[in-house]
């Protein structure tokens, strides 16, 4: 017994002498073991935790800290050195890039899947399809009227909810849909959360809400279903006459629906195989089916796409 418990002993001590350390003797993470805070852009906050949530029972020596913010919180955070693993909306521009590359390393910047900027109203507004020169007037405050849009809705003033002053989809609406540096309409405010853009269109009739498509993707999560039961979700056709497609899996991958964006996790570790390399890969593997499931995109999957009457 008491040399099987030696050799059990050197054992252990081998290992962890092969570890690897920081310079103050801290054994650092590995790919599937260790400790890592990630900034997710809380417009993939569904997704995101369903697929933590595996990782963490497959590699149970791992565990990955998400926090929730703006797309603009966890860009700062990157920037400054706090957190070194973000999952965002876009990727970093050249600005940003040339400060890591001075540092001596270019962050992989990692495809994961593909979602979409949604529009939604209350139930009791009858317009559900927009064009995409309406979406774009309504933004500039060129349109500030239901009546403008409907000549028989007595709605009132637009009423126009971000999620955040620094989110993904206001960044997205700045740079993608107005695009032409106009201002934002007057009439246009933000809350914190997609949830709250989400609560807030649930009670004012008059108000249209600009949302992650993922936080109504998934359409088997009871969450969703009592959100889709309660709010409007807008088509988007190309022009007037045109039919009006909107935020679904099918119809971003063809294309259809015209507001589509692609999620990316950047790994900011300047070592390939710590955690932050490990967590990539997963989202970018195995987790594709959890994205397919979730309602979007896949960034690597094959999506089996159904012809419907529609089309």
């Amino acid at each position: 017994m008491n040399c099987r418990y030696f050799v059990f002993a050197a054992l252990v001590t081998t290992l962890v002498s092969c570890q690897e350390k920081s310079k103050d003797g801290k054994v650092l993470d590995t790919i599937t073991t260790g400790s890592i805070r990630v900034m997710v852009d809380e417009g993939y906050q569904p997704v995101i935790a369903s697929s933590i949530d595996v990782f963490d029972s497959i590699y149970r020596t791992a565990k990955i800290d998400a926090r929730y913010v703006s797309e603009g919180e966890a860009i700062k955070a990157l920037m400054d050195d706090s957190v070194q693993v973000v999952v965002v909306g876009r990727q970093l521009t050249r600005e940003e890039m040339s400060y890591f590359e001075s540092r001596g390393f270019k962050p992989p910047q990692t495809p994961i899947a593909y979602d979409a900027i949604a529009f939604v109203t209350n139930p009791a507004n009858t317009d559900s399809v927009f064009t995409v020169e309406q979406i774009k007037n309504i933004l500039t405050g060129k349109v500030t009227k239901w009546s403008e849009i409907n000549p028989k809705s007595k709605l009132g003033d637009i009423r126009l909810v971000f999620d955040h002053p620094t989110s993904g989809p206001l960044r997205y609406v700045r740079d993608s849909i107005i695009a032409d540096g106009s201002a934002l309409s007057p009439a246009a405010s933000a809350l914190k959360t997609n949830e709250e853009v989400i609560s807030y269109v649930m009670k004012s009739k008059n108000a249209i809400g600009i949302i992650a498509a993922n936080w109504i993707s998934d359409t088997d999560d009871k969450g969703v279903q009592k959100f889709r039961r309660e709010i409007r979700i807008a088509d988007i056709a190309s022009e007037a006459g045109k039919e009006g497609y909107g935020p679904y899996q099918a119809y971003l991958a063809t294309g259809k629906y015209p507001f589509k964006r692609c999620m990316y996790i950047i790994n900011a570790q300047a070592r390939r195989n710590g955690l932050g390399a490990g967590f990539a890969s997963y989202l970018a593997g195995d987790a594709q089916r959890i994205m397919l499931k979730d309602g979007l995109l896949p960034a690597r999957a094959v999506t089996r796409l159904v012809k419907t009457s529609r089309e």
